[in-house]
């Protein structure tokens, strides 16, 4: 039996289990992955993250969803991690570079807050290249997916895809339609497994507030419905956009668990997700 320290932090409500792999590498199957990130017989948590030595950054994040399969990225786990890595010590830089399966991204801490860190990433360049979210929709060349109508069962949803280092599928509902009256636990897996999807998908449901606001709910790819995700947050925020809901290079974005503001200016430019974190408890897990 192993013992392993852990700590577990919040993003929004988006929480996960953080591990220092830096000096004792640590490695876990799919399994163990999932037993750890149960609220019922582990520890609980959306993901798990290991931080290790990167060659090529100050560190790498090995990020997991909670079903234990790898993902290439996510904006509320590597903001969660700075922080991780500011208060344990491991470095003291306010500036890190962070190597992720999605490339090498930049953040930011910014320790002026009394309450809790705020933490921006920058996340690297919206791609809409259907080849590279991945989407394949046969017969048709396209160099974007906006508007296009998938029909699931009886279900016709005009989906917008893009990818922030990981896919996600952007819906927006009508605006006569309560946000909280969304079937998510119908209609999220069904988008993400749908057949265009190799990867899957991740599933964003937004309603416009105002010009320069949005409110959201998610399906996380291999997770389900969480209370914040900011990469999905990043995703709705420049499909609003991109589709002209939104008058604003500066978002607000509404989730159950919080808000995060997405900077996006044009589709030559990063996009920059912003937000605080919170640092919960610590612990030790044996396995």
């Amino acid at each position: 039996m192993r013992k392993i320290k852990f700590s577990k932090f919040t993003g929004q409500g988006n929480d996960f289990i953080i591990m220092d792999s830096t000096i004792h590498h640590l490695k876990f199957s799919s399994e163990e992955i999932s037993k750890i990130c149960n609220r019922n017989f582990g520890i609980g948590a959306d993901g798990l993250i290991l931080v290790e030595k990167s060659a090529k950054a100050d560190y790498m994040m090995k990020y997991y969803n909670k079903d234990g399969t790898i993902a290439e990225m996510c904006g509320n786990g590597i903001r969660c991690m700075a922080e991780f890595i500011y208060e344990n010590n491991i470095s003291k830089k306010f500036l890190l570079n962070i190597e992720t399966l999605s490339g090498i991204k930049e953040v930011l801490i910014n320790t002026k807050k009394a309450s809790s860190n705020s933490i921006k990433v920058n996340m690297g360049l919206p791609e809409f290249n259907p080849e590279k979210i991945p989407v394949n929709i046969e017969g048709r060349q396209i160099n974007e997916i906006f508007n296009y109508k998938a029909k699931i069962n009886s279900n016709i949803f005009n989906i917008n895809c893009v990818s922030m280092g990981n896919p996600h599928c952007v819906v927006l509902i009508d605006e006569n339609m309560d946000l909280n009256n969304v079937p998510l636990n119908e209609w999220g897996p069904a988008l993400e497994n749908f057949h265009i999807f190799p990867k899957k998908t991740n599933v964003e449901f937004i309603r416009i507030v105002n010009n320069k606001e949005l409110s959201m709910r998610v399906w996380e790819r291999g997770v389900g419905e969480t209370l914040a995700c900011g990469t999905g947050a990043c995703a709705a925020a420049v499909c609003a956009i991109k589709l002209e809901k939104i008058k604003s290079d500066s978002v607000r974005v509404n989730l159950p668990g919080g808000k995060l503001n997405i900077t996006w200016k044009n589709n030559k430019s990063s996009v920059f997700l912003e937000g605080t974190v919170n640092h919960i408890f610590n612990g030790e897990y044996f396995i």
